[in-house]
C-alpha cells in the first residue's frame, strides 16, 4: 500500500475512495492523460460530436470507482453502526432507503392504477378531446357490455367509442362557444365522504338489476370537485359532484354522465358561479353532509321516540 489516510494517516488501498478507519473521504488516485486522447475516443466512436459524448459517459461510468461504496458498507462497519457508527455508512444506508421507498411508491401507484381519481381524469379526458375511448374507460366492464349489445349490436354505430364521440362532439362544441377554443378543464378534491357498507350493497344490487351481472363493489366515494373550465376565450370555476366506485378492483363511475362535469351556463348540471356564490354553496354541502350523517342513525332507531331524538338534532333552520 503507498495510500495513507490524510486524516489519521492509516494505510489504504491504492483505489480506496474513503478511510476503513475514520471514514474521510479520499481522493483516488489516477493517471494523467495523455494528449490527443480525446480525439482518439471520437475517431474512435465515428468522429460525430454525439457519439464521442456517448463513448465520453460510457468511459465515465467504467471508470466510476465503487470500492468507497463498498467500504461504506462492509460487514465491519455494519456490524459496528451501534457502537461507533460510520457517517458514511449511515448516508449510504439512508440513500439505498429512499431509492427503495420510490421505487414502492411507483409500484403502487402501477398497481393501483391512478386510484379512485382516474376515472374522473378520464371522462374530463374525453370531454377536453372528444376521443371515446376514454368514455369506455370510466365504465364497469359490465355496464360497458350491456352499452355496445344496446348501441353497437343492436344499434347503429361500429362501436361504443364512436357512440361516445358523436355526444363529446356536441358537447365540447357547447363548451367552446361559451369560453373558446382550445378548452381545458382541471379540478382538484374538496371532500370524500367514503361510502358505508349499506350503499355499496345497493351499488352492488343496481349492477345486478340493470345489467344482470354480479360484481363486486369493495370500496366508493362521494366526490364534491372544485373545477375549472377555460378556453382561449374566458374561463369559470364552480362545483360538481361525482360518485365513484372501485367495481371488481376497478374504479369506475356507475352510469357517468357527461353533464355532470360541465356548467350549468352550457346546459350542464356542474355549479358555476364567482368565489362567494361557490363559497356559499360549499357551506350547504357542509350542512346537508351533516344532517345525512346524523341521518345515518335511523338505521339503529327501534321505536318513534328514537326518530325524534334523531330529527330533533337536525338543525332545518340551516336550509331555509
Amino acid at each position: 500500500m503507498s495510500k495513507f489516510c490524510t486524516t489519521c494517516g492509516a494505510a489504504l488501498d491504492d483505489n480506496a475512495t474513503f478511510c476503513t478507519n475514520c471514514g474521510t473521504p479520499q481522493q483516488a488516485q489516477q493517471a494523467a492523460p495523455s494528449q490527443g486522447a480525446a480525439p482518439a475516443q471520437a475517431n474512435a466512436a465515428g468522429g460525430t460530436p454525439a457519439t464521442a459524448a456517448a463513448s465520453a459517459v460510457k468511459d465515465k461510468l467504467a471508470s466510476v470507482d465503487m470500492s468507497g461504496f463498498k467500504t461504506a458498507l462492509s460487514k465491519e462497519n455494519i456490524a459496528s453502526l451501534k457502537t461507533n457508527p460510520n457517517k458514511y455508512t449511515i448516508i449510504t444506508l439512508c440513500a439505498i432507503g429512499v431509492v427503495c421507498l420510490a421505487l414502492i411508491i411507483i409500484l403502487l401507484v402501477v398497481l393501483l392504477g391512478g386510484g379512485y381519481k382516474k376515472p374522473v381524469k378520464n371522462m374530463i379526458k374525453a370531454l377536453e378531446t372528444g376521443d371515446g375511448e376514454y368514455m369506455v374507460k370510466v365504465l364497469a366492464e359490465c355496464e360497458a357490455d350491456a352499452k355496445e349489445e344496446r348501441y353497437v349490436d343492436d344499434g347503429d354505430y361500429d362501436s361504443l367509442e364512436e357512440y361516445y364521440e358523436e355526444t363529446l362532439e356536441k358537447k365540447l362544441e357547447k363548451l367552446e362557444d361559451e369560453y373558446g377554443d382550445d378548452i381545458s378543464i382541471s379540478f382538484s378534491v374538496y371532500e370524500k365522504d367514503e361510502l358505508t357498507e349499506k350503499q355499496l350493497k345497493s351499488y352492488k344490487s343496481y349492477y345486478k338489476s340493470d345489467f344482470d351481472k354480479k360484481v363486486d363493489v369493495s370500496a366508493g366515494y362521494n366526490l364534491l370537485l372544485e373545477m375549472e373550465w377555460e378556453g382561449d376565450d374566458d374561463e369559470e370555476a364552480g362545483l360538481a359532484a361525482v360518485t365513484v366506485l372501485k367495481v371488481d378492483g376497478d374504479w369506475v363511475i356507475y352510469s357517468p354522465s357527461l353533464n355532470d362535469i360541465i356548467p350549468t351556463t352550457v346546459g350542464g348540471s356542474a355549479f358555476a358561479g364567482d368565489e362567494d356564490e361557490i363559497d356559499d354553496m360549499k357551506d350547504q354541502y357542509k350542512k346537508m353532509k351533516k344532517a345525512a350523517d346524523k341521518l345515518k342513525d335511523l338505521d339503529d332507531i327501534d321505536d318513534l321516540d328514537d326518530l325524534g331524538d334523531v330529527l330533533g338534532d337536525l338543525d332545518l333552520g340551516d336550509f331555509m
